[in-house]
C-alpha cells in the first residue's frame, strides 16, 4: 500500500480514477478443461491454449468462415424472419459463431428485411449455420450464388411500351422485342449502380515516392429491374440510353423524375407485381455479406518508367444484381 508521501506524489487525475468493479476474464468455475491435456481454458475458446487441440471447449459449434473472392461460388444464408427471437442474445451468439462483430449481426437482424447474413464456401456450412439460427428462433433460407447468377446482370432494355394488357420490351442491342402479359410481371426492383474511381500519379525515387497528382470521380446510374413469373434472368431499365417516350405527356425534363414516373407506371400496370424499393436503404448492410467489388491497377509511365499511375475503383453492380435476383428467389418461395 502506498504511503501518504507516495500518494502526495501521484497526479490528481490518477488518484481520482475509479476502481474496476467487475471481474476481468473468467472465474475458475467457468474455465473448461481440455479433453486432451486437461488444462483449463476460457469457455469461449475453440482451440486449447496449451496443446492446440481443435475442439469446441464451450459446447458451441464454430465455423471456419473465410472471406470468399468475388469470382468464387458460394452459399448465402438469408435471414427471412426473426420472429420473437432475443436479438441481442442472437447477435452475440452469431458474432461468436461466425467470428465477426456483434454490430454486424445486429444490423442484419434488426433491418426488418430479408437480407444475407453471411456467404460461405460450402452448403454444409450454410446448413449448419441455418440450423443454429433455427435454434435461436430465426428463420432462414439458403440461396446459392449459382442461382443468383451475379456475373450475368439482367438483360438491358432500350425502351418499353404499354399496349393494352401487354408490356412490350425492346432489347438494347438489336431490334428484338419481348412481350409480357400484365399478370406475368412479378417483380419491380429499383436500384442504383455507383462507381467510384481514384487515380494518382507518383514518381518513384530513392528513399520513397512523391505524389504528382490525385483525382477522384464518381458516377451513378439509376436502374429498374423487372422480372416475370417464369424467368429469373430479368430485364434492366437504365437511366442512361433509355427511351422514355412510353410516358407520353407525363414525360419529365429530368432523368430521375422519369425513372420515378416509369416505376410508378409499371406498378399501376400490374397491381399484382411486387415493388421492392428498399435497396438504397439496405445497401450499407449488404456490404457485410456482399461487399462492392474493388479493383486496383498500376501502370508505369514515361521513358524512364519512374512515374506510376495507380487507379482504384469500386463498383456495386454485382451486389445490386444479387439483391435483385434474391427478390425473385424470395418471390418463388412465397408463390
Amino acid at each position: 500500500m502506498a504511503s501518504d508521501s507516495e500518494k502526495n506524489l501521484e497526479p490528481e487525475w490518477l488518484r481520482n480514477l475509479p476502481l474496476r468493479s467487475e471481474e476481468i476474464g473468467f472465474t475458475p468455475e467457468e474455465l473448461v478443461p481440455c479433453t486432451a491435456c486437461g488444462r483449463p481454458n476460457a469457455p469461449n475458446r475453440a482451440v486449447c491454449l496449451y496443446c492446440g487441440t481443435t475442439e469446441d471447449l464451450s459446447g458451441t459449434t464454430r465455423f471456419d468462415i473465410r472471406e470468399l473472392e468475388s469470382w468464387e461460388s458460394g452459399f448465402n444464408v438469408v435471414v427471412t424472419d426473426t420472429g420473437d427471437a432475443d436479438i441481442d442474445r442472437a447477435a452475440g451468439h452469431l458474432a461468436s459463431l461466425l467470428s465477426t462483430e456483434r454490430y454486424v449481426m445486429t444490423s442484419v437482424l434488426t433491418a426488418g428485411k430479408a437480407l444475407p447474413l453471411t456467404r460461405v464456401e460450402s452448403e454444409i456450412q450454410a446448413v449448419g449455420i441455418a440450423e443454429k439460427l433455427a435454434e435461436l428462433g430465426i428463420k432462414t433460407i439458403i440461396v446459392s450464388d449459382e442461382s443468383l447468377h451475379p456475373t450475368s446482370p439482367p438483360t438491358r432494355l432500350r425502351s418499353i411500351s404499354f399496349e393494352g394488357d401487354k408490356l412490350k420490351l425492346k432489347l438494347f442491342n438489336g431490334s428484338e422485342v419481348r412481350s409480357l402479359d400484365r399478370d406475368e410481371l412479378a417483380l419491380i426492383v429499383p436500384g442504383i449502380i455507383l462507381e467510384m474511381r481514384a487515380e494518382s500519379v507518383e514518381k518513384r525515387k530513392l528513399g520513397g515516392s512523391k505524389v504528382l497528382s490525385e483525382t477522384a470521380t464518381s458516377s451513378d446510374v439509376v436502374v429498374v429491374d423487372i422480372y416475370s413469373r417464369n424467368d429469373p434472368t430479368g430485364w434492366r431499365i437504365p437511366s442512361s440510353g433509355f427511351d422514355f417516350s412510353c410516358l407520353g405527356s407525363d414525360k419529365a425534363l429530368t432523368v430521375m423524375e422519369n425513372m420515378k414516373k416509369l416505376t410508378a407506371r409499371l406498378a399501376d400496370f400490374s397491381p399484382s407485381a411486387k415493388l421492392v424499393k428498399d435497396y438504397t436503404k439496405v445497401r450499407s448492410i449488404l456490404e457485410y455479406a456482399w461487399p462492392s467489388e474493388s479493383k486496383r491497377e498500376s501502370q508505369h509511365l514515361g521513358l524512364g518508367r519512374k512515374e506510376v499511375s495507380n487507379v482504384f475503383t469500386t463498383n456495386n453492380a454485382t451486389q445490386l444484381t444479387k439483391y435483385s435476383r434474391l427478390q425473385w428467389c424470395l418471390y418463388e418461395e412465397k408463390v
